[in-house]
């Protein structure tokens, strides 16, 4: 797999999705509605609101993009405005920061209509013949406030099962002060999913375990690795058909709080020797062309 980015005043990259193709790899593309150099600290970012998708303003884009996925003729996994179950990007429905009072500038229910917008877009240019759509919320338990942790909230913004065919989620261990394991990190945000979205493939689309920020000793990131590829065997989780691991040093905005944070795979020799002898495991039943210790 290959991961890239692009924000909604590019147009299709069909130089990346060949590439990866050409070196055996899914792309998997996370695409924004937002100018791609927007940060996620802006959460209202003017002419690029869900409203403004479903209204039409976006079409003649949308639908040249469609056109040129479906010329490329190659498939290409969509994460469309991820996490939007948190409060830091632009397609979010809930306030940036809620203990101030701020008017986001979704309505309720106008992520969905979004998604389903472009969707329909994709179809009528016979594009969704190419596209994997994959629906991708962040970690539940990981949001400040029990409002946003139900099953019901995270429910209302997905699309439906006609709209999507792979769920995932990103889910960081950045808290010195939780328990070390896949379960803490992963489980409540996962037991969501397949309630909400019943046999659909499941990717881990951005995992990561931080170094630094909260004073992660070695051992903690080391099992937390550990407990990462010992979940993954279990046949309870063979729906998990992938991750991506952010392996970065990254300042983000989460609820309003900014943070540095080292999710890098080498931060530590433990670290990687952990997640190297991980990945390496034969019960987990991923297909690995190669490991490459950095």
């Amino acid at each position: 797999m290959v991961g890239f980015f692009q924000g909604f005043d590019q147009d299709f990259n069909a130089s990346a999705v060949q590439r990866s193709w050409a070196n055996g790899r899914l792309p998997m593309m996370t695409w924004e509605t937002k100018p791609l150099n927007v940060g996620n600290d802006k959460p209202n970012v003017p002419g690029y609101s869900n409203q403004d998708v479903i209204d039409g303003d976006f079409d003649a884009y949308l639908t040249k993009y469609a056109q040129a996925v479906k010329a490329n003729g190659q498939p290409i996994v969509i994460r469309l405005d991820h996490e939007m179950n948190g409060s830091w990007y632009n397609w979010s429905e809930q306030p940036f920061n809620p203990s101030k009072v701020e008017r986001p500038q979704n309505a309720p229910g106008t992520y969905r209509q979004m998604w389903q917008h472009v969707w329909q877009v994709f179809e009528a240019n016979g594009a969704n013949d190419e596209v994997i759509w994959n629906w991708s919320p962040t970690r539940i338990d990981d949001l400040g406030s029990d409002t946003y942790r139900t099953v019901d909230y995270t429910a209302k913004y997905y699309p439906g099962a006609q709209y999507v065919d792979w769920v995932g989620m990103s889910g960081y261990y950045r808290n010195a002060g939780d328990p070390a394991t896949f379960a803490k990190t992963f489980d409540a945000t996962l037991g969501q999913l397949r309630q909400i979205a019943p046999g659909k493939p499941i990717v881990l689309n951005e995992i990561g375990a931080t170094e630094s920020g909260t004073a992660v000793s070695e051992s903690q990131k080391a099992a937390w690795f550990t407990s990462l590829f010992a979940a993954l065997a279990d046949p309870a989780n063979d729906d998990v058909i992938g991750f991506a691991y952010f392996s970065e040093v990254a300042t983000s905005v989460t609820d309003g709080k900014r943070a540095t944070n080292d999710w890098r795979l080498n931060s530590r020799k433990d670290s990687l020797a952990a997640f190297s002898t991980g990945i390496r495991r034969d019960d987990i039943g991923y297909d690995l062309q190669e490991v490459k210790e950095q």
